[in-house]
Parts: structure tokens; sequence; C-alpha cells
């Protein structure tokens, strides 16, 4: 897989002005990042809160509850302080940021 990608891409080469402009690549569509990283979020529900395996007793049923709300607890909070940081450290609030720092809190 790996040496395949490796050769495919160096057979296509680079893309026709990439390294024309040395400006920065600006974000292009930034509520299409929103929507995906909150179905990403939802999703992660599904994977994280489907590991308990059943829920055919009320222990399986508060296990998956606690589950979705540490999910949810560590998806906010990385998302905050990415937020924070990003406010600290370029002084504006940047929404990308936010999105990508809700999916590293929920890895």
């Amino acid at each position: 897989g790996g040496v395949g990608a490796l050769v495919g891409a160096l057979v296509v080469g680079v893309r026709a002005g990439r390294f024309e402009r040395p400006d920065e690549f600006a974000a292009h569509n930034v509520p299409l990042v929103a929507l995906g990283t909150f179905l990403l979020w939802f999703g992660w529900y599904g994977l994280n809160c489907g590991s308990t395996m059943s829920m055919s007793s009320i222990e399986n049923g508060f296990l998956a509850a606690q589950v979705a709300m540490n999910t949810t607890i560590s998806a906010a909070t990385g998302g905050l302080v990415a937020l924070l940081v990003s406010r600290v450290v370029l002084r504006k609030y940047v929404i990308t940021r936010f999105c990508n720092g809700i999916l590293a809190g929920l890895v």
C-alpha cells in the first residue's frame, strides 16, 4: 500500500502552480469544516458507546452513558483549549483551530 502510494505520487508529480506563490494556503470552506467536525463528533458516540458491546443490563447502560459523557467532555475540552490557545497566540479566535482541537480531544 505505502510503496504503491509513493510510486503514484512520484509519477503524478506536484500540482501545477504549487510552488509559484509562497503565500500560505487559506481555508476555503469553513462552514463545511465545522459540519464535518460535528459529524465526526456525532459518529464518535457510536464508536465509543458501541465498544461496551451490549446494553442488555442496567450496568451496561450506565457504562455507555459514562462513555458518552467522557466523549463529550474530552471533545469540548480539546476544542476550548485550542480556541483559547489561538486567542492567546494569534489574538483572535480561529474556528478551524477549534475544530482541530475537538478532533484532538476525541482521539
